[in-house]
């Protein structure tokens, strides 16, 4: 491109920006003169930018939700008989005073109040020509990118309701308020018609996809001027040649955008002489792209470049794969109220987590089943919660019966934390040496003393045994500080597992000994014995870098001091913490999704990220839980700084290479609710359900701090995707099964992945009760099946050299949104 072609362009778009910008100035103008007013858009209240008017966290936007049968109020308190004419739809409801336009009457996206007197002359005469503004400055921008003048809009005749089709915002309005309708007529459709509510579904569900059930459209534009995203897929309205459009459709769960054009329209086919499994269609030739509403990361106004033209439309960031949206909609009102809609139904905030979909799913059978307590007044929900996964008492009871000895050396611990009174992050069952009874008041004494030395109060607790002493525990990191704090209680406690352990390997079955070329070929390690210490009774896996451990003193934590437990052995692990996790995370996107990535330097280049170096560390650890547990019959003891990241991540997969239960479907939906949901990893903490950095409302709080968010959970599923692709034959569930899990940890579509704690879902947000459970939902698929799973005993403890060596990109999670075609014709993901 000449420099004088670059200075057009630029002129173009600076003249282009200075119209917007102009344009935005009098549409805020127009906002400050009365600062009482407010938009209604299906049940929320967005107020202006006075705080004084916003929630009790500061924000500039107002949400009613004190009447909503899934709000915080009402997750934390049964309403009262009081409350009971108000238990209709949570998002149809309206604050006092306001009015939403519709069939009724009143223009949609303006408030109306007591007094139904309209806006005034001027007001209106400043909207509009605000609005006709930017609609020209866009018109303008589209024109200089066509050859000709723009094409009519004419929709594909594949749908009777498609002619005529005008740009629309709402599901039941008839025309775009503050700004020009377009329209064409089309053939056999009068003039300005307008899609109702059937009609636009009709075209959903026919040229996209099916609602679920719960599922309501609430915005609805068509006449899209451009739609891109991270895949490649490019649209420009003056390309179309009025044979097709892309429209744009929200609903609670998720945005959609959509083409009418029909598939063969779109598709490429092979030239002659090309083997068809080579031949890849371009991804431009995309039909639909869709993304949850709650994986959005946050939203933008913005002016972008697209087939040599500006355009002034919304850029939507994902919360994972690094995924951008990008789309324009006809008018610079439309706009602006999609933008208000997304940041509102995406980012409600974690106090109103009432209104992500997973609640709004089950929100019928939920009303449905209300009773009303005669004797109380309250009202009670009565539909029964959906099973646990993990029943502690059910699976502990087989666990322990694994020791293979009369009397076991671990015992329930089922009072010690019942009501989360010792540890409110942790499980209410516990399991513990049977030589502390919690009954006991000195054994009590030993336990509280203890988890006052952890962090968070996460005491030692046992997840797996095996034969014998053979065991798996799991903490936080102790309160060791620079001065070296010591506790009797911690001390007494981690002998007590070494003793018991001891004395239940000397009663069962006297374990096998491998000879040192066996070890050497199973560890691959021959410069070092991998066989305990003498008189070691515990292994302690500090999963922390010692760097790490060491830093933690000086804010009042730390590491064990070997001295002060003398039948234990310290390791540290070198696992990065979430911030590394994050980060590198970040950098495999970008090289995933960059269309300058060299390929013939792929290798290296996903290398260079370490997220497959963080993948080897963390299976390393968790092979050599695994080892010293069956090979050796030692218990380990597990722990990072909080507990809750690294350590559930190696305890699960430990007991994924130990226990062929959890290689089996159900057996892997137990294992991860117990150690991960049930042990508290900070599932909300960790994905931000519910916010965004758009989320003024809760930019000040640490839960939306970027520096807690990290996909954790996604990096264990990556781990387990690297051992079922190496030995597939034995696990109950295939690939597919792991990838569809992992797009649902951020699309809040079910409720297993909500909250931090099981103290939150099972007290306080009745999880079970009133959302569908991903495992039900993932059991009905039987795609998702292993065919050629070969049922078998025993630990899948291979070669070490072969699981780290093993270890290659899951592409098709990385690469699902990549504009290059990474996988094989036939194996591309349809997310």
């Amino acid at each position: 491109m000449s420099n004088e072609s670059k200075n057009d362009s630029n002129d173009e778009e600076n003249a282009l920006q200075e119209l917007l910008d102009e344009a935005e100035s009098l549409m805020n103008n127009l906002n400050a003169t009365e600062n009482s007013t407010s938009i209604v858009i299906e049940g929320f209240s967005i107020d202006s930018d006075d705080d004084e008017g916003g929630d009790e966290k500061g924000s500039g936007r107002k949400i009613e939700t004190e009447d909503h049968p899934l709000s915080d109020e009402r997750l934390l308190t049964q309403p009262k008989v009081a409350h009971s004419p108000k238990l209709g739809h949570p998002l149809l409801q309206t604050p006092a005073g306001l009015s939403i336009g519709g069939p009724s009457g009143g223009q949609p996206g303006h408030a109306t109040g007591a007094n139904p007197a309209t806006i005034d002359a001027f007001k209106q005469q400043t909207s509009r020509f605000a609005s006709n503004l930017a609609s020209m400055a866009q018109r303008a921008a589209s024109q200089v990118a066509a050859v000709t003048a723009p094409a009519p809009v004419v929709a594909t005749s594949a749908h009777p309701h498609q002619s005529g089709v005008v740009s629309a915002f709402g599901l039941d309005q008839g025309s775009s308020v503050g700004g020009p309708v377009v329209s064409k007529q089309g053939p056999g459709v009068p003039h300005g018609v307008e899609l109702d509510k059937e009609q636009k579904i009709s075209l959903i569900q026919e040229h996209a996809v099916d609602l679920l059930p719960g599922e309501r459209v609430i915005m609805f534009m068509s006449n899209l001027l451009h739609v891109s995203d991270t895949s490649g897929l490019s649209y420009v309205m003056s390309q179309s040649q009025g044979k097709f459009m892309w429209c744009c459709a929200m609903s609670y769960y998720r945005l959609i955008l959509f083409s009418t054009a029909d598939r063969a329209h779109l598709e490429i086919p092979a030239p002659s002489g090309w083997n068809k499994l080579c031949w890849s269609t371009p991804p431009m030739s995309k039909k639909m792209t869709e993304i949850p509403l709650a994986s959005i990361d946050r939203v933008e106004k913005a002016v972008y470049q697209a087939a040599g033209s500006s355009y002034m439309g919304l850029e939507i960031y994902a919360k994972d794969c690094g995924r951008i949206i990008r789309f324009s909609t006809p008018s610079f009102a439309d706009t602006g109220r999609a933008f208000d809609s997304l940041n509102t139904y995406a980012f409600p905030g974690r106090r109103n987590l009432g209104y992500l979909f997973a609640f709004e799913s089950k929100r019928q059978e939920v009303m449905d089943s209300v009773k009303v307590d005669e004797s109380t007044g309250q009202q009670n929900i009565t539909i029964a919660p959906t099973a646990k996964r993990f029943d502690a008492m059910i699976e502990y009871s087989r666990l322990l019966s694994k020791t293979t000895i009369t009397q076991s050396p671990w015992a329930l611990w089922a009072a010690v934390n019942s009501n989360y009174q010792l540890s409110a992050t942790y499980p209410s069952v516990l399991v513990g040496p049977a030589t502390l009874d919690e009954t006991n008041v000195e054994s009590q004494q030993v336990i509280i003393q203890c988890a006052a030395f952890r962090s968070e109060k996460r005491l030692p607790s046992m997840t797996w045994c095996g034969t014998g002493g053979a065991s798996i525990w799991r903490a936080a990191q102790p309160k060791v500080g620079l001065q070296g704090n010591r506790s009797a209680a911690d001390e007494l406690f981690l002998r007590h597992i070494s003793e018991s352990a001891r004395g239940a390997n000397a009663m069962a079955e006297t374990p096998h000994v491998f000879g040192k070329a066996i070890l050497q070929q199973l560890t691959g390690e021959y410069l070092k014995d991998w066989v305990p210490e003498p008189g070691c009774g515990l292994k302690i896996l500090d999963l922390r870098p010692r760097s790490a451990a060491m830093a933690n003193r000086t804010g009042g934590y730390g590491y064990e001091n070997t001295s002060n437990y003398p039948t234990a052995t310290l390791q540290f692990c070198n696992i990065t913490n979430i911030h590394g996790v994050r980060d590198s995370y970040q950098k495999l996107c970008t090289v995933c999704n960059s269309l300058s990535t060299a390929d013939v330097n792929w290798t290296s280049l996903v290398e260079d990220t370490k997220w497959l170096a963080h993948i080897r560390a963390i299976l390393a650890a968790s092979w050599e839980t695994a080892y010293w547990v069956h090979v050796w019959r030692l218990p380990v003891f597990l722990h990072c700084s909080h507990g809750w990241d690294r350590t559930s991540q190696v305890a699960a997969l430990s007991q994924l290479f130990l226990d062929p239960f959890y290689r089996t479907k159900y057996g892997f939906s137990v294992l991860v609710e117990k150690d991960f949901m049930s042990f508290g990893h900070p599932f909300h903490l960790r994905c931000a359900h519910g916010e965004g950095r758009n989320d003024k409302s809760s930019q000040s709080q640490t839960s939306t701090d970027e520096g807690q968010i990290s996909p954790i959970f996604l990096q264990f599923l990556d781990c387990v995707y690297q051992i079922v692709h190496l030995y597939p034959e034995c696990f109950e569930f295939n690939a597919s099964y792991l990838l569809e899990l992992s797009f649902h940890i951020y699309s809040c579509r079910f409720g297993n992945m909500l909250c931090d704690t099981e103290r939150e879902r099972e007290v306080l947000a009745g999880i079970r009760q009133r959302t569908y459970s991903i495992w039900d939902y993932l059991d009905q698929n039987k795609e998702l099946d292993n065919q050629g799973y070969q049922e078998c005993e025993g630990a899948l403890l291979m070669p070490l050299p072969t699981l780290l060596r093993g270890v290659s990109l899951w592409q098709e999670r990385h690469c699902s949104f990549s504009p290059k075609p990474t996988l094989r014709k036939g194996l591309e993901t349809n997310h």
